[in-house]
């Protein structure tokens, strides 16, 4: 359970969303049917859900790569930002998944210098299902070695700074492609201090976010994140030098990279693909490839001259929902019997009301988690019951522990995890994330004495002091006395219901809807993102029955925003998006 600051400043990549973004130039692709096989076997290897296309040529390319290559791979996955056509042969393209993004608008950025050379393009992009609001842009700068080529790429470098300059403070900004420079090396190639550097305007500042930054041109200290070039001999066109330039990248602002923002990088995601960093000055598939297979590894090699480069990164889309059930008690370190058959943990229904939890699911913090279901009887909490969850329901080898449902794959750690508990929608009813500083020991449970404080407060933890079973020290099924009642709550407080919005995601207007079982005084808020009120309704006393508000949102950005109902007992909280 948890008081309203925390909902708004605690923030998990658990369960929200996570999309790879991927740069790849592919090499004068108009409409190439001999490498079109390989496109399709490298991207479904490497499965992105947004591409930023360099060396696409004009209207065919654009096209082509959409019907021939992506929509082989699944034709109902796809969309594409509006073609721009550029003045040099080469355009940059922008794929995505329509599942995951909106497109929101296009522009030009006017870096090209000389006849043949590119402008930058800029997409703003809203991730559908948080609502955040993205630019991302697409790069491809000057080529080749020598300083008038350095020079104009710097030309080009300060053009693209100046701009994301004057962006609003906060905008975040993923940047891609190929920008053919050779190193950071502020003489010889100013471009990379111009985009990275520290100066007066810091909003455009761009970061590599594996912080992989020296004079990595043909230096095999460099050789895990070269992407130029996947091949040594010499055919269709392009570099064939071997693996010794880092040409692509991806840049993200500062924001990108910091661990409260509602948009991140998730950490070792970043990927040259299929570079096992032992192919310096060598082809992509000569000999044995430890990261991908032959087939992958040759299809890299005969697609382009680049190695595509991609990264996850991880949007806030997590959605809360007070259902009265909380974690009271968790027991990772029985003494007993092993941890695979004495783990559990317990749950308590502070409602006045019986809870049915099947087909809810129970999480950790990696990838396993258990449905709760049951085909002979329903899975239900009676009004202040506590109920107990266990990875062994037998008492006879869990420690003497009487379970009220046992599950299977989920593995409590004796340092540092979590228990996350969804409703059948997916939305948290609750979550505890502990380490070994939190209040437990080999054979001890951690508790807590009142239902209604902060459980992810370690402070509110105790150490279990009463036996159970065969001796371990925990009151599983009771409350932290041993006794079976709630000693917190002596009465329960009315119903009161935050109905959905809808529209949900809207533009610019959504009903809020409430529902209340007597008269009672109420509060109806709307917050932002920071967790800053941006509107009151009412602070006051409101009569029994549904009631429905609605709130124009004209003046408001895109983005996330929290509807906060309360009445002296009571807090629900609703997510709603947006998007103009």
């Amino acid at each position: 359970m948890r008081i309203l600051m925390s909902f708004f400043l605690f923030f998990s990549f658990i369960f929200a969303s996570t999309a790879r973004i991927m740069t790849y130039n592919l090499l004068n692709f108009e409409d190439d049917n001999s490498r079109e096989d390989d496109y399709i076997a490298i991207l479904e290897f490497a499965e992105p859900d947004l591409i930023i296309a360099q060396e696409v040529v004009g209207q065919t390319g654009f096209s082509r790569f959409k019907s021939d290559v992506l929509d082989m791979i699944d034709p109902d996955a796809w969309s594409s930002a509006p073609f721009t056509s550029q003045s040099a042969q080469q355009d940059i393209a922008l794929f995505y998944h329509h599942d995951h993004f909106t497109f929101v608008s296009t522009s030009i950025i006017n870096t090209a210098q000389s006849s043949g050379t590119r402008d930058v393009i800029e997409w703003v992009m809203v991730h559908t299902q948080s609502g955040i609001e993205f630019n991302v842009y697409g790069v491809h700068f000057k080529a080749s070695s020598g300083d008038s080529n350095a020079a104009e790429r710097l030309e080009e470098a300060t053009i693209l700074r100046n701009y994301l300059n004057e962006l609003p403070e906060n905008t975040q900004l993923i940047v891609g492609g190929d920008f053919n420079i050779y190193s950071n090396n502020s003489s010889s190639e100013p471009a990379f201090d111009m985009l990275t550097g520290s100066g007066d305007d810091n909003n455009g500042q761009l970061f590599d976010p594996v912080d992989r930054i020296g004079h990595w041109h043909n230096n095999s200290s460099y050789a895990d994140v070269h992407t130029q070039s996947p091949r040594t001999s010499n055919f269709g066109g392009g570099a064939t030098g071997g693996m010794d330039d880092r040409f692509d990248w991806l840049f993200v602002s500062d924001g990108i990279l910091d661990d409260l923002s509602d948009l991140r990088y998730v950490e070792d995601t970043y990927w040259a693909v299929g570079n096992d960093g032992n192919h310096f000055n060598d082809a992509i598939n000569d000999g044995n490839n430890t990261s991908v297979s032959d087939e992958i590894a040759d299809a890299l090699h005969d697609a382009s001259d680049h190695l595509p480069v991609y990264m996850d990164v991880w949007f806030d889309d997590l959605v809360y929902t007070d259902q009265g059930v909380v974690i009271t008690e968790i027991m990772v370190n029985p003494a007993a019997v092993s941890d695979s058959y004495g783990e559990w943990f317990e749950i308590t229904n502070t409602t006045d009301t019986t809870i049915d939890i099947h087909g809810w699911t129970i999480k950790d913090g990696d990838s396993d988690e258990h449905e709760i279901s049951n085909d002979s009887m329903a899975v239900t909490i009676a009004p202040s019951d506590y109920f107990v969850l266990a990875s062994n329901g037998d008492s006879a080898l869990n420690g003497g522990l009487n379970a009220n449902y046992d599950y299977d794959d989920i593995f409590l750690s004796n340092s540092e995890g979590e228990i996350i508990l969804l409703d059948g929608s997916g939305a948290i009813v609750d979550e505890v994330h502990y380490d070994n500083s939190w209040a437990f020991g080999s054979g001890e449970s951690m508790e807590i004495h009142d239902v209604s404080v902060d459980n992810n407060n370690p402070d509110n933890w105790f150490e279990a002091i009463l036996p159970y079973g065969d001796g371990d020290l925990g009151t599983p099924g009771t409350d932290w006395q041993g006794t079976l009642q709630i000693t917190a709550h002596t009465e329960f407080p009315s119903k009161i219901e935050l109905l959905p919005c809808y529209p949900n995601p809207f533009n610019p207007s959504t009903i809020i809807q409430f529902e209340l079982d007597r008269v009672m005084d109420i509060e109806l808020q709307v917050y932002d993102i920071t967790g800053k009120i941006i509107k009151s309704f009412f602070n006051a006393r409101m009569p029994m029955g549904l009631h429905q508000i609605e709130w124009i949102a004209e003046n408001k950005t895109s983005g996330i925003y929290f509807i906060h109902l309360t009445s002296e007992k009571h807090s629900h909280v609703q997510k709603v998006i947006l998007v103009k």
